[in-house]
């Protein structure tokens, strides 16, 4: 226990008085020494006011005490209360700084004419998702909180990678179109369009072109004339079925002006942004890119007109 302040601590193994005693010791002393005194100044007082006077002085003695021990007290007091002060002015200088932030990070967000408020909705919605603990539901949503900041970071350059095709961001994609959506296969994987996945990409598309207008055009390629059977007739026609033009490009028949460039997977929105599926020389391990770059889209654009004005004539076209 810390001894009080402004009375001597206990010396080193021995033993420890309490403060009060200690003062009551020493008044008592203080006044005995008085009355002695007093006896060997004056013998002719009566004893009467010679114990008046040890009485008083004692007394004087432990109010003198009492008020040393109360401003010892009272300056620790002071200093804790500005050590306490000091602590609580910097918890608000750096709560005041946060709200700053927060303040103009949403200020920022509305100008730009981002919802602010579903951003302050993921993270109200993080934060409970983290109060229920260190579980693998929390682990998840760290991950898909890393993952959405990483890539909108990367696209403040205007461009992001990452491995793998992301159909989900596909889908979001086209659900953000509101003009026109210009898309080239180069693969054609008949299997997939009788997948779950792809039909539920083709009503994403078909509520595009209802709901906005948008304008969708596919342009298929095959590698000879062998690829243009049945199965990909069938295809076709569920294209057109859900508003869409459908092309086919048979690869070894284009000029040779069209031929020398690439034929690469990709998926151009309302002229602005691509989303670019790129394969290794075996045509597998895919990776996808968005680019927003100008340039860079206004060249994709071009070679999809080349290639589109280059299509075959078909039953479905």
């Amino acid at each position: 226990m810390d001894e009080e302040p402004g009375t001597p601590g206990p010396a080193a193994g021995g033993l420890r008085i309490p403060p009060v005693v200690l003062k009551i010791l020493v008044t008592v002393s203080v006044g005995t020494l008085t009355y002695v005194l007093t006896n060997l100044i004056d013998q002719s007082q009566e004893q009467l006011w010679q114990l008046a006077l040890a009485v008083v002085i004692g007394g004087a003695v432990l109010i003198v005490q009492y008020m040393v021990d109360f401003e010892q007290r009272l300056g620790t007091v002071e200093v804790g209360q500005q050590r306490s002060g000091r602590h609580m002015a910097q918890l608000v200088d750096r709560g005041f700084s946060r709200v700053s932030e927060v303040t103009e990070l949403f200020t920022a967000l509305d100008a730009a004419g981002m919802p602010s408020h579903e951003v302050a909705r993921l993270a109200r919605s993080a934060a409970q998702v983290g109060a229920h603990g260190d579980g693998f539901l929390e682990k998840f949503v760290q991950a898909e909180i890393t993952r959405l900041a990483r890539m909108v970071t990367e696209l403040t350059s205007q461009s992001a990678d990452w491995p793998g095709e992301n159909n989900d961001l596909l889908i979001e994609l086209t659900r953000s179109a509101r003009k026109s959506i210009h898309a080239t296969s180069s693969f054609v994987e008949t299997a997939f369009w009788d997948t779950a996945t792809a039909a539920y990409y083709l009503e994403v598309q078909r509520d595009a072109i209802q709901e906005h207008g948008v304008e969708i055009k596919r342009l298929f390629m095959v590698k000879d004339r062998e690829g243009l059977n049945d199965k990909l007739r069938h295809i076709l026609e569920l294209q057109q079925d859900a508003g869409i033009e459908v092309g086919v490009v048979v690869l070894p028949e284009l000029p040779p002006r069209i031929s020398a460039g690439a034929t690469l997977d990709v998926v151009i929105f309302d002229e602005e942004l691509y989303y670019e599926i790129t394969h290794d020389v075996q045509g597998r391990n895919p990776s996808a890119r968005l680019d927003a770059h100008g340039a860079q889209v206004a060249r994709r654009m071009s070679r999809f007109g080349r290639l589109w004005d280059a299509r075959l004539r078909t039953d479905a076209d």
